[in-house]
């Protein structure tokens, strides 16, 4: 497989996955306000937090031992087993806490939330099997695609009255749909009955990659459960379309490590520990391609960017030093910077996963949760959604700094060029944007957002050609891969 052409398809799915999301989210914020998007965002937190907390890592399992062995049929049986007993764990705690959860939400759907991790989860286990058949770039046209899916649905009902209800619903079917798509489509495997011993096996390793679906939901939806509670669902819906806005700097680096987690599995199952280090060392690369000039950006464009697309003002937020802010000014950079340190994780659990050390990632996941547990609450009653967003920070610092002390294979002097290249593209184009800024009179308004964009990201990958070579040579090789591709 053509490593970075495959990691091209992946990030252009990505891409056209984010921005029918994001289209959904400027109509849904425009209709709803902040108030009623950040509500769905919390609803849609709860959801996603019971389906990881209740499928004990089945997924990343399923990946690898799809992609490493010759009993895929009784392995996927294995993950619907697991994903069934979840489900029914979580349909059990949505009646015995309706009241609270309805509470918390301010609006009934409690009973809803089972049904949200089933569709859910059904399709995942369909597109964890086909990306264990290495099929990762139409596993990304699936999940990115079921945006095309839910939106018409969720604006349909929204436009009709149904509100946030509207939206809940609307996102249950589209991940129904999105299954049938999925499986009926390509999957197409019949379960098999798996022996005793293998669902055995596949429980004892699915504990390992448990502790890292946990984790994962610290970024972005614990936040979104933090700020409802202890800010409001206004604060969180302007969280949310902030992460909306910022995501888009990790669909690269997700896209590369979603491609290196089956290639990491295969390669170490060949023997083969000098591509291993090539791809690693890709990974270190490419993680913060985009992420890193969204921090300097953000900073200078955040509240002008919000009110130009949502029409709705994001606020101020009072930091230490800096004293009264735009709240997206404050917010961007913050999670850019998590956006960043999540690349370099994501890639870093990939490969001790795909490599057979799911110890060592899981020791980092649990070194995670205790961090962002112990800083969370404290951080967002003092400084709000901010301060959230660096407990985000502070933890996924300390999940890769443990990694990287783990970390056996021995990264190039050159790959830590390659990252000093996008910071100081970054710092110009920060420079060059402010000064665009004034000159302007002021960043807010669609030709000014777009004049300022534009400026922004041509000098930010004109500096960073002009400096590292690699990128370069990288560039070229990617381009001739796909052109390969569409030709053949």
């Amino acid at each position: 497989m053509k490593i970075g052409a495959e990691v091209s398809k992946r990030f252009v799915t990505n891409v056209l996955g984010t921005v029918a999301g994001f289209l959904g989210t400027v109509f849904f914020t425009r209709e709803l306000g902040f108030g009623g998007i950040g509500t769905y965002a919390a609803y849609f937190s709860l959801q996603m937090i019971a389906a990881n907390v209740f499928s004990f890592g089945l997924y990343p399992v399923l990946v690898k031992r799809v992609s490493g062995g010759d009993t895929e049929a009784r392995e996927f049986a294995s993950g619907a087993l697991v994903l069934l007993a979840g489900v029914a764990a979580v349909a059990a705690l949505s009646v015995a806490f309706r009241g609270t959860i309805n509470g918390l939400l301010g609006v009934d759907v409690a009973l809803l939330v089972p049904l949200g991790v089933l569709t859910w989860g059904l399709f995942r286990l369909s597109g964890s099997f086909l990306e264990g058949k290495q099929r990762v770039a139409l596993v990304g046209a699936i999940e990115n695609g079921r945006y095309a899916l839910i939106v018409p649905i969720q604006a349909a009902l929204v436009v009709e009255g149904h509100g946030v209800r509207g939206l809940v619903w609307g996102l249950i079917a589209g991940q129904f749909l999105t299954f049938l798509v999925s499986y009926v489509g390509f999957a197409r495997v019949v379960p098999a009955r798996p022996s005793v011993a293998l669902f055995r096996s596949f429980v004892g390793f699915s504990k390992y990659a448990y502790v890292r679906s946990v984790s994962s939901q610290l970024f972005k939806q614990a936040d979104y459960l933090l700020i409802q509670q202890f800010v409001g669902p206004a604060a969180t819906g302007v969280y949310k379309n902030v992460f909306t806005l910022t995501e888009a700097s990790m669909l690269f680096s997700s896209a590369l490590a979603q491609v290196a987690f089956p290639q990491f599995s295969a390669l170490n199952e060949a023997g083969d520990d000098e591509e291993v280090g090539r791809l690693l060392s890709a990974v270190f690369t490419y993680a913060g391609l985009f992420a890193v000039p969204i921090v300097g950006g953000g900073a200078v464009i955040g509240n002008a960017l919000l009110l130009t697309i949502y029409g709705e003002s994001a606020g101020t937020a009072t930091l230490p030093v800096l004293g009264a802010v735009g709240l997206a000014n404050a917010l961007v950079p913050v999670l850019a910077v998590a956006n960043l340190i999540n690349g370099y994780r994501e890639g870093l659990e990939k490969f001790f996963l795909g490599t057979g050390r799911p110890r060592l990632y899981a020791a980092s996941g649990v070194l995670l949760i205790g961090v962002y547990g112990v800083s969370a609450v404290p951080l967002t009653i003092w400084f709000g959604a901010w301060g959230v967003a660096w407990a985000t920070v502070l933890a996924f610092g300390a999940s890769v700094a443990t990694m990287l002390v783990f970390l056996d294979e021995s990264v190039p002097a050159s790959t830590y060029t390659d990252v000093g290249h996008q910071v100081a593209s970054m710092a110009v184009m920060t420079a060059v944007v402010y000064a665009l800024k004034l000159q302007l009179g002021g960043a807010a308004g669609a030709v000014r957002i777009a004049a300022l964009l534009a400026v922004g990201g041509l000098t930010y990958f004109g500096v960073l050609l002009g400096l590292s070579e690699r990128i370069r040579i990288d560039a070229v090789a990617v381009l001739r891969d796909l052109r390969g591709q569409l030709l053949s």
